[in-house]
């Protein structure tokens, strides 16, 4: 039946065979993917017709797949629980990939499915297929390049069993969300590549042309494929973040991964040998824009009295120039102080807080079953100060002396001063706008005493 393939995906007709035998039909004529008209034209203006499928897509339909796209974010959860493993990166004896997107349902399959079963290679006691991928460099940029090396060992084959089949692998770079202690998990950056498309050397790896399905058979031995994959600046399937570990294990990551589908050529048991390392991605981008200044200077301001100051108040205002700040740099803070207190301003304090807010997914309060309502979540937020700077008063001059310690002199009793100061932006510090999980975000906070 593998020549009606095309048939079943909408491509092609299907004709009698009279003489073949078997089942009785053959492909027939591929099928154009608009309606025309005798005349030549097209007269079915309001019929809109769908891509049609190619034979790999549809494999894939039939099949199940590591990870997938556009599905709700529990399948996108157990999805990456099955391919990564526990926390010491181990995978459960016998795991195996999960049904299609339309006949998963939650922890179970449909009753009424009948696709074949997919394992994990890797959870196998003695897999016929093992991968692994060795990169050149773990950092790597949107726009930039992922380099490394494939390694494939297709094991001997005992007397007993038959040979084993290969597809084309796949190297992906996946980047998701996680929360500590809960399998929420959420991927919201993802590009891939076809092996045989970013290496030179891919037919090393069979000893025969691949059929209908694309597989092919499989040569005997360890297999070592340089790679090169572009990375595109704007990816359909979202962009990098960068890496973030804060506490309690709330953290953003990546992983380069490479997958090979492998099939039994004799009982047609399919599986999928796959491995990966983490890596770090970090979007693109352009310092004209993103360091520009604002166009109105971010401001705060307060007005508030001074115990044992009189009845007078003071005034503190801080701004910044603009809102974007390279980690480990100084971000510098213009403050005016109107001081119409009895007391002398004598300290500056600067301080970066981080805030992290935490929402986790409660699929209960979903509005529809198959959506996901982002707001429909546990919510928790922490704070946390992760860098401090103070400016004392330095000391006022002296009879005798040329100079004295200190630039900066305080702010006396009905005077007003405007100064700068800055606080030195942890290395490892990172914004991360609100996604699926998580949502980090940093403010300073402007204190005189």
């Amino acid at each position: 039946m593998h020549g009606l393939l095309q048939a079943e995906v909408g491509g092609a007709m299907v004709e009698l065979d009279v003489y073949g035998g078997g089942s009785g039909f053959k492909q027939g004529q591929h099928i154009l993917p608009q309606a025309v008209s005798p005349t030549g034209g097209s007269n079915l203006p309001r019929i809109h017709a769908s891509r049609q499928l190619s034979v790999e897509e549809y494999q894939l339909s039939r099949h199940g797949t590591l990870l997938s796209s556009g599905v709700n974010p529990t399948r996108n959860a157990a999805e990456l629980k099955s391919l990564l493993g526990n926390s010491n990166m181990r995978l459960k004896r016998g795991a195996k990939v999960l049904p299609p997107a339309g006949q998963w349902q939650g922890k179970r399959r449909s009753s009424t499915s009948a696709t074949p079963t997919v394992h994990l290679e890797q959870a196998k006691p003695r897999a016929r297929v093992e991968v692994d991928i060795d990169l050149q460099s773990n950092v790597c940029v949107q726009g930039g390049q992922l380099a490394g090396k494939v390694k494939v060992r297709v094991r001997e084959r005992s007397k007993k069993e038959a040979p084993v089949l290969l597809s084309d692998g796949k190297v992906r770079l996946v980047g998701f969300e996680c929360l500590p202690n809960h399998d929420d998990r959420h991927t919201f950056y993802q590009c891939s590549s076809s092996l045989s498309s970013i290496t030179t050397a891919p037919h090393t790896l069979y000893l025969s042309p691949p059929d209908l399905e694309g597989f092919a058979e499989a040569r005997e031995g360890v297999h070592v494929l340089p790679f090169t994959m572009d990375l595109p600046i704007d990816s359909p399937s979202g962009n990098a973040k960068g890496i973030l570990h804060v506490h309690s294990g709330v953290s953003v990551r990546y992983i380069a991964l490479i997958s090979v589908k492998v099939k039994d050529s004799q009982s047609g048991r399919r599986s999928i040998a796959h491995f990966y390392r983490f890596c770090e991605v970090w979007p693109r981008l352009d310092p004209s824009v993103v360091l520009a200044s604002s166009p109105r200077p971010i401001l705060g301001t307060t007005c508030k009295p001074v115990f044992m100051g009189g009845p007078g108040r003071l005034k503190l205002t801080a701004t910044l120039h603009r809102l974007h700040w390279v980690a480990g740099q100084r971000c510098f803070v213009n403050v005016s102080v109107a001081n119409d207190t009895k007391k002398t301003v004598r300290s500056l304090m600067l301080s970066l807080i981080r805030t992290t807010t935490v929402f986790k997914p409660q699929p209960d309060l979903d509005t529809h079953p198959h959506a996901a309502d982002p707001d429909s979540c546990q919510t928790s937020t922490s704070q946390k100060t992760v860098a401090e700077s103070i400016l004392e008063m330095g000391q006022t001059s002296a009879k005798g002396h040329a100079s004295a310690k200190g630039w900066w002199t305080g702010v006396a009793p009905g005077r007003d001063a405007i100064f700068s100061h800055y606080i030195m932006i942890p290395p490892e510090a990172l914004s991360v706008a609100r996604g699926r999980l998580l949502e980090v975000e940093y403010t300073i906070r402007v204190s005189v005493s």
